[in-house]
């Protein structure tokens, strides 16, 4: 299947999973003993990154601590220290469900009677076999295409938004919040037939750039970092991606003349004033700055060398549309880095 291919199935496989959320996640989230304590959050391979984007997602809906970590981390440490205690929810996400360190860390957590969850795109896997609850995406597609990272990515912040749904008093913007949910697949659709030519003008630049940081702060935070790892064979180490505070404290005097910096941002961001600062530092430092935001931050878009508006939504939709951005961004700019320059 063809790159463009690819980017094309990441609509329907959302519209599925977001479907297949809405009708299911609310029923498991209530049979979910979720305890007191903070969650424990791991993923495998792809998906590891996901407990970065579980943290925002959680403490920021139902408003839970989130201690998100790599599997060898919560078998060496949580465990030998007894931070898992019972009724401590601790909740595995990998796509196959085929995880033998997923599994051996169920059945330790299982022993000091630990509430165990997968997130996951397979039902019949091992790994939901040996689990308490499973919240499943069921994206019909090959495992390796990028619309298993949207849509566990989407499902995920959704469930974050159903358990508070379900658990919490009501607030005002959560009616708005769940029809943005039900529009995103529409909206990624327009997204694909309105800025093909502005995706391939944006790819080309990262294509060209000879060192690029991917900026994100909040729920752009997992979206930046798994864009850097999808460009990482344009220029490997010279592509990276960084948290937006940490840009200005640590990072921003990389950003000189001839390097580029892609903020990623949203009019309902809550970081949006810091990107602004990142912006205008990488500026002064006469780095080429690069934007990716909503149409309602125009005032990002105007003070960049190159920026491309999508559609306004609420932060936690809004980080799936820039998810969906950045994974064809990254096709198309690793396209670009490997066609030969035109002949003089």
């Amino acid at each position: 299947m063809g790159n463009r291919q690819q980017i094309q199935e990441i609509p329907g496989a959302l519209r599925m999973t977001l479907e297949k959320a809405q009708a299911e996640y609310g029923a498991v989230v209530r049979k979910v003993r979720w305890g007191d304590g903070p969650l424990y959050i791991c993923g495998e391979g792809d998906c590891a990154g996901l407990g970065l984007a579980a943290t925002y997602a959680f403490e920021t809906f139902p408003g839970w601590p989130v201690v998100a970590r790599r599997v060898e981390f919560i078998q060496l440490y949580a465990l030998h220290h007894l931070r898992l205690r019972p009724r401590t929810v601790l909740i595995l996400i990998s796509a196959t469900g085929e995880w033998p360190e997923g599994q051996e860390l169920a059945r330790a957590a299982h022993e000091r009677d630990c509430i165990v969850v997968a997130l996951t795109n397979t039902p019949e896997s091992s790994l939901t076999k040996v689990v308490d609850h499973v919240f499943l995406t069921r994206v019909e597609v090959d495992a390796a295409s990028p619309a298993v990272t949207v849509c566990m990515h989407g499902a995920l912040n959704f469930l974050a938004f159903e358990a508070a749904r379900v658990l919490k008093r009501p607030e005002p913007q959560w009616d708005l919040l769940e029809e943005e949910f039900d529009q995103l697949p529409d909206k990624l659709e327009w997204i694909f037939t309105q800025l093909p030519s502005v995706v391939r003008s944006m790819a080309a630049e990262l294509a060209l750039s000879p060192r690029l940081r991917i900026v994100g702060g909040g729920f752009y935070h997992y979206p930046a970092r798994q864009a850097a790892w999808r460009m990482r064979s344009l220029s490997s180490p010279q592509v990276g991606a960084v948290e937006a505070s940490e840009f200005l404290d640590e990072h921003a005097y990389f950003a000189r003349s001839g390097e580029s910096v892609l903020l990623l941002s949203g009019s309902h961001s809550k970081m949006k004033k810091l990107i602004y600062r990142c912006a205008a530092q990488a500026r002064s430092n006469g780095g080429r700055v690069l934007s990716l935001t909503d149409s309602n931050d125009r005032d990002l878009v105007e003070g960049s060398d190159l920026g491309i508006l999508i559609p306004s939504l609420l932060e936690a939709p809004a980080c799936s549309l820039t998810m969906f951005m950045l994974e064809w961004l990254a096709m198309e700019a690793l396209r670009s880095a490997k066609q030969p320059p035109a002949s003089k």
